[in-house]
């Protein structure tokens, strides 16, 4: 006989024979004690790193703010000295000079002026749509004498791309010299429609102070740009505008791509969230290509400015434009920002001069990484360490295994019976039974399996009879009310189910106040199709006119047969016209169709739609008297009782 014992007492025994447990609670808290301390300090690391990052680069962006808010003041100074220079020259036109000699002044076969030979000066245009007076002759030729500060200007800044002045009768004197400029500008140049004009007149800038542009698509062919202006002003006449040009170009090479620490990017954007200069990286991180020039396919017509998708506060880039929206309109400070799967610590500042924002981005995961790098080696140390003592204890751990395995075999062989004969459940009846293994538990688990074996092949035979008795039970109530509502010849509704269907769309229109109309059919000379050719012909053509009926209405509509060659349609939501469309399509498709033996036949139709508050009866009754005005007509034809609305319900639905 077996000697039965506790499962659990067997493995308890099993591996606290083998010491199983000590040995892996000493090990894993030296492992736990290795790789805490290895977190801890890698920990503190960051931190310190951290804290480093987020005082360096503050003082890092706010210098750099700084720096970009001197140069731009001193652009707008240049602007300013321009600006009193040109106000000079329309204040004292007595003075006219040509510091590089008489310019070689023409005129393209587009109509504009401008000059042809490069003298060591700007270039001048005039729009082909000035009429050219002496004023404005005498303008063309002694703006020569402007020159000289144009070209100072543009030599005195690396930034400063060209120096110009835009008169307000679309006359432009520009520094460096263009040679095709009439080609550049095209026949006409209406200054009015630039911003770098129109930002300086009296209702943009009534201060007449030096202000700045957003960035714009340059008319002389730099490509993107942004500009200082200043208004010239003649007493109260605005005689033109002063301005300096800074490509994009410049301001990433010249200001953007400073060597910063940790890998920093930064990029600029306007007061409006419009991003004007960035670098490469930040070209990747965003998604975007800088727009440093331009394919002049055609002359710039008027201002065109940067593309909607560089508009930080309309990226269609949900996290992009929400973690924008607060950057960009919070305070100047540290942030941090999420791009995609990346973390950033962002600095951002506010340039005083322009209210344009300078951002600063470091990657915390490129920042980070000689700490996580040095983690992970310290990591691989303990690692090794760990394969170290799994071979010391390889030894030992074999004799584990083999006690393991036993317990495995002892334990694994009668559940895995178990689980074949479990496995055949709802395939057979379950007639092999199960034998005592010698463990309690499992010897337990057998006998009620036994018994729930027997169990439950009485409950599947008893609920089995049950099901089938119940399905035979259903079936013949379906089909005999199926029969009670259906007309044995034609397979339609029959009267009954279609006085059900009546009352109902009574009801329903009395609380919707929605139409529904009634169509009775009736044949024409059914009597002369059985005389003729028998019953069983006549009966042939109602099962015909039955198909063709429930194949010609709308799936809410309901046909049936009223009695002999009568059938009653019911349309619901239906207002009369739409009754007696339906009715008139029915007769022209029953009058077009072939039905056997007979061949043709014609019906007539009575329509009348519910009228509210009357009842079934006088609906029908309505119905069945314009089914008489068809017949009496001629037949083959609909036929419809108008009658007078009751005073106290209105009209027809």
């Amino acid at each position: 006989m077996i000697r039965s014992v506790s499962l659990q007492r067997l493995i308890y025994r099993s591996y606290l024979s083998s010491s199983l447990v000590p040995i892996f609670a000493i090990e894993l808290v030296l492992l736990l004690l290795y790789f805490g301390i290895n977190q801890y300090l890698s920990d503190r690391q960051q931190e310190a790193l951290l804290a480093e990052v987020n005082r360096g680069l503050v003082e890092i962006s706010s210098r750099e703010a700084l720096l970009i808010n001197n140069r731009l003041q001193s652009l707008s100074r240049m602007t300013n000295i321009l600006r009193l220079e040109h106000e000079n020259f329309f204040r004292h036109p007595e003075l006219c000079s040509l510091p590089n000699g008489e310019p070689d002044l023409k005129q393209a076969p587009s109509g504009a002026w401008y000059k042809a030979t490069d003298n060591g000066g700007g270039s001048v245009y005039y729009s082909g749509t000035t009429v050219m007076g002496d004023s404005e002759r005498w303008k063309m030729r002694c703006s020569e004498s402007l020159d000289v500060i144009l070209k100072a200007a543009v030599e005195s800044s690396p930034l400063i791309a060209q120096a110009y002045l835009n008169t307000r009768d679309d006359m432009n004197r520009i520094y460096p010299f263009i040679p095709d400029s009439f080609e550049q500008f095209g026949p006409q140049m209406h200054m009015d429609d630039y911003n770098f004009y129109y930002l300086a007149d009296q209702m943009h800038n009534p201060e007449r102070k030096v202000v700045w542009t957003d960035v714009y698509l340059d008319p002389a062919g730099l490509g993107w740009m942004v500009s200082s202006i200043a208004p010239v002003y003649r007493g109260d006449v605005l005689e033109g505008v002063s301005g300096l040009d800074v490509t994009i170009n410049s301001f990433i090479k010249g200001i953007l791509t400073v060597d910063m620490p940790w890998q920093a990017s930064a990029f600029m954007t306007d007061a409006n969230g419009v991003i004007m200069a960035m670098p490469e990286p930040v070209e990747r991180l965003l998604g975007l290509r800088e727009l440093r020039s331009h394919n002049y396919e055609s002359n710039v017509g008027s201002t065109i400015s940067k593309p909607e998708e560089f508009n930080l506060l309309k990226s269609p880039d949900d996290n992009v434009r929400e973690q924008m929206s607060f950057l960009l309109q919070g305070e100047d400070r540290l942030h941090r920002l999420r791009l995609g799967d990346r973390d950033f610590i962002v600095s951002i500042q506010t340039v005083k001069q322009t209210g344009w924002r300078t951002i600063f981005l470091v990657d915390e995961q490129q920042l980070l990484k000689p700490i996580h790098d040095l983690q992970a080696s310290s990591n691989r140390i303990g690692f090794l360490a760990i394969s170290v003592m799994v071979i010391f204890y390889a030894a030992f751990f074999v004799f584990l295994d083999n006690k393991s395995r036993r317990l495995a075999n002892q334990l694994a062989a009668p559940i895995a019976h178990l689980s074949e004969i479990t496995g055949r459940v709802g395939e057979s009846v379950l007639t092999e039974k199960l034998q005592s293994v010698g463990i309690i538990e499992i010897d337990r688990l057998y006998t009620n399996f036994n018994n729930m074996s027997e169990q439950l092949e009485i409950r599947t035979l008893e609920l089995v009879e049950s099901e089938s008795r119940e399905k035979v039970r259903r079936r013949e109530t379906e089909i005999l009310e199926r029969l009670a509502i259906t007309d044995r010849l034609t397979g339609l509704f029959n009267r009954r189910k279609l006085d059900d269907v009546m009352v109902y769309e009574r009801e329903r229109s009395l609380r919707s106040r929605q139409p529904f109309g009634v169509v009775i059919i009736d044949l024409d000379y059914f009597k002369s199709v059985n005389d003729q050719h028998g019953h069983p012909a006549g009966d042939q053509v109602l099962v015909e006119l039955a198909c063709l009926l429930k194949t010609s209405i709308r799936r809410i509509d309901t046909v049936g047969r009223w009695g002999g060659e009568e059938f009653i349609l019911i349309c619901p939501t239906t207002d009369i016209n739409g009754t007696l469309q339906v009715a008139e399509t029915l007769r022209q498709t029953i009058e077009q169709h072939e039905f056997p033996v007979v061949l043709r036949v014609t019906a007539s139709f009575g329509v009348a739609a519910y009228l509210h508050g009357e009842s079934v009866e006088e609906l029908l009754e309505r119905a069945d008297k314009g089914l008489y005005d068809a017949k009496r007509a001629g037949r083959n034809r609909v036929g419809v009782t108008m009658p007078n609305p009751r005073a106290e319900d209105g009209a027809y639905l």
